[in-house]
């Protein structure tokens, strides 16, 4: 999956990178696959999912953080278990890589919700309130979220 839309897969003997997203499929280096198998493959969409997630998230937050009211500190992409994303210290925004696996609008779901806790650092009315502001409809974004949020994995 990537961005909501599942995609197939093609491995490839001459793909000038080890994984691209191509013509609606995606084509994943062979010498990947013989050299490091589903260890090597797995890590491979991750660092495509972290590469693509500094630019997209970044963007969103740029869109996203004047209608909250906010200014963010540092992004980053990575691991981070069993949350989607968290805040940290200087308003630094951390996004878990598995975010690049929803749709566009879920992920815009989450990067509201993240600069909201810049506002509030708690789930009080408060808070949902200022998400409410920014994003009238999350209501059913958060619903897919906990819906098919487990599903999201390579």
């Amino acid at each position: 999956m990537y961005l909501g839309g599942n995609y197939r897969l093609k491995y490839s003997p001459d793909t000038p990178k080890p994984l691209m997203l191509k013509n609606n499929r995606w084509v994943l280096s062979e010498v990947i696959m013989e050299t490091m198998g589903i260890p090597g493959i797995q890590k491979t969409f991750r660092d495509f999912y972290i590469q693509k997630g500094e630019s997209i998230l970044a963007e969103r937050v740029e869109y996203f953080a004047p209608k909250v009211g906010v200014k963010p500190g540092a992004i980053s992409i990575r691991e981070l278990g069993y949350h989607w994303a968290s805040c940290g210290k200087n308003a630094a925004l951390n996004f878990h890589w598995k975010t690049m696996l929803a749709p566009m609008t879920v992920i815009d779901y989450i990067v509201v919700h993240e600069l909201c806790h810049l506002h509030h650092r708690n789930h009080t009315d408060a808070f949902w309130n200022e998400v409410d502001k920014v994003l009238p409809n999350y209501r059913e974004r958060k619903e897919w979220l906990r819906s098919n949020g487990a599903a999201l994995d390579v």
